[in-house]
């Protein structure tokens, strides 16, 4: 690990894409907030949520599935008690969340703190997202990359970067809604590839956009590369990366 990566950054990456944090009740009908990141039961993700466990506190909870497939159960890292819920929320002062979703549930977080009776979450939990499109439309407008913007990025890519090995060499990232944040990962890496809105044609209650960037081509694929050798990731998608990573170099892969 170099002096230029931030754990505590790349650990809000992570939890952007992975994460979630919600409220749950006591026996006195309070409420309390919940920060939780739940990854693939694999061996580099239980090292990487028992290195969040150290570094904040929490537990680490496993999670089985009914389904034969192998490698299908979830290893999450929970947050729950007061002090670690204080860790959390001082990191956050430091490192801001930079999707308007994790904003908006922070923010809801912290109306709960000033009113923690749980009819007060029933009344008001289905407004949690009200002011989504407006922060949306104001990074859309102008956005600019924090100082920790790196370290942040290597945690943000372990939780939704994927790395393509077969036949031609890939990088793509996706995120819903947030055009701005997909464009400023573009800009950083010089691509001049276009965003993309990825079509599903299965049904959805929903209406979100589902940005995609895709990167190909030795040019953005090396700053890509050099990024995470700064940057590194922590979990089991450095996995995938090395395999990427080994081909790009046995192919002197160009475009």
């Amino acid at each position: 690990m170099n002096n230029l990566f931030c754990f505590e950054a790349f650990f809000v990456g992570l939890l952007e894409g992975d994460g979630c944090i919600y409220m749950r009740k006591n026996t006195q009908n309070r409420t309390y907030p919940v920060f939780e990141i739940s990854l693939r039961s694999l061996p580099e993700n239980q090292i990487l949520l028992n290195e969040i466990r150290l570094q904040l506190g929490g537990s680490i909870q496993y999670e089985k599935t009914t389904s034969k497939r192998k490698h299908n159960g979830k290893v999450k890292w929970v947050g729950i008690s007061k002090k670690t819920i204080r860790n959390c929320l001082n990191i956050l002062k430091k490192y801001p969340f930079l999707t308007t979703r994790k904003q908006c549930q922070l923010l809801y977080i912290y109306k709960c703190f000033n009113n923690n009776d749980w009819t007060y979450h029933l009344q008001e939990r289905d407004c949690k997202y009200t002011n989504q499109k407006q922060l949306i439309d104001k990074y859309n407008k102008a956005f600019e990359r924090p100082a920790y913007f790196e370290s942040w990025l290597s945690g943000f890519i372990e939780a939704e970067g994927c790395f393509r090995s077969t036949h031609r060499l890939s990088f793509y990232i996706c995120q819903n809604d947030d055009w701005y944040l997909l464009n400023a990962i573009k800009d950083y890496f010089d691509s001049h590839h276009k965003l993309s809105v990825h079509k599903d044609p299965r049904p959805r209650k929903t209406t979100f956009r589902h940005y995609r960037l895709s990167i190909s081509g030795r040019p953005t694929l090396e700053n890509v590369i050099k990024h995470l050798k700064k940057y590194p990731l922590l979990g089991y998608k450095k996995i995938t990366y090395s395999i990427f990573y080994d081909k790009f170099k046995d192919m002197h892969y160009t475009q």
